[in-house]
């Protein structure tokens, strides 16, 4: 099964500006945002199963939810 993910802005626009930095030297063979994504979600799931990394990734997880969390409902200082 199959889902879509939002991914912030300033991480999409980090990984298309890698994409086009391969682009030039790799052509059609350059990898896509979404073969980045896809390797990036295997090393995700990798660190997981790994017992020496799960708790470090853990903490980093719990780290962003909570800052997500104390960010919900705040405007941005640009207005947007």
């Amino acid at each position: 099964m199959s889902s879509t993910v939002r991914v912030p802005g300033e991480l999409y626009e980090g990984l298309r500006q890698i994409r086009l930095s391969l682009e030039s030297e790799y052509q059609s063979a350059a990898p896509t945002v979404q073969d980045m994504i896809s390797l990036a979600l295997k090393r995700f799931i990798n660190d997981w199963e790994n017992p020496d990394t799960q708790s470090q990734l853990l903490g980093e997880l719990l780290e962003h939810r909570r800052l997500a969390r104390s960010n919900m409902g705040k405007r941005r200082i640009d207005g947007s």
